[in-house]
């Protein structure tokens, strides 16, 4: 049955995306928005920082979006989206190949429940969160918690170029979702067949997809 707790709450994450805010309240104030106990509530939060939705900073709060390691607007706004394409390209294809080789039914079920929302996701926002949440995934199977830090890392500076572009190409349509979802299938199948020179080729004809979608660069 779906966690219609958790629902709410991702659903709360999104809204305050939308306001332009990063940080969310105090676990009390939060606990009395959603209508669910203060336990309940830190479960539910040790599930998103486990899927990378939010990250934690002891006496600053807790924070919506992977843990940054690089925490200055300075040292961000030097990163160019060029930056971000090509340490994509250079990463991503890899972790999907280790992907392919680690990965447990458990991560194929959560990758296949994310191709599942994709397709019905009805916001901008809402796919983008999802299509974080699947390449994170595949990061989370190759278990290397190195090389998750490294995605990690990596995510949280798209924020400052890539998703604006992303926002600045497709607007509040439901996402760049011709052929992308057929793309990301493509990549978790061949995870699932235990191919690892598939996975990465796909990884990263999908990267340069996405480069062609957003910039008309092949």
């Amino acid at each position: 049955m779906p966690d219609t707790d958790l629902a709410r709450l991702r659903t709360y994450l999104d809204q305050t995306l939308e306001r332009g805010e990063e940080r969310l309240p105090p676990e009390p104030r939060l606990s009395e928005e959603l209508g669910v106990s203060r336990g309940r509530l830190r479960t539910l939060l040790k599930r998103l920082e486990a899927e990378g939705a939010i990250w934690r900073h002891v006496g600053k709060g807790t924070f919506i979006g992977p843990r940054k390691l690089i925490d200055t607007p300075t040292t961000s706004s030097s990163f160019s989206m060029d930056d971000i394409l090509q340490a994509r390209l250079l990463l991503e294809p890899p972790l999907a190949a280790e992907a392919a080789m680690r990965s447990t039914a458990e991560d194929l079920a959560a990758m296949d429940n994310c191709l599942a929302e994709m397709k019905l996701a009805e916001s901008m926002l809402q796919w983008k969160r999802l299509d974080e949440k699947l390449h994170r995934t595949i990061a989370q199977a190759t278990r290397n918690s190195l090389m998750l830090t490294l995605y990690d890392t990596l995510r949280a500076q798209m924020k400052f170029t890539l998703d604006r572009r992303i926002d600045q190409v497709f607007g509040a349509e439901p996402g760049p979702k011709e052929n992308t979802d057929d793309e990301h299938s493509l990549v978790v199948e061949a995870i699932r067949n235990h191919d690892p020179v598939e996975a990465e080729r796909q990884m990263r004809a999908h990267l340069h997809s996405l480069r062609g979608k957003l910039f008309g660069l092949r």
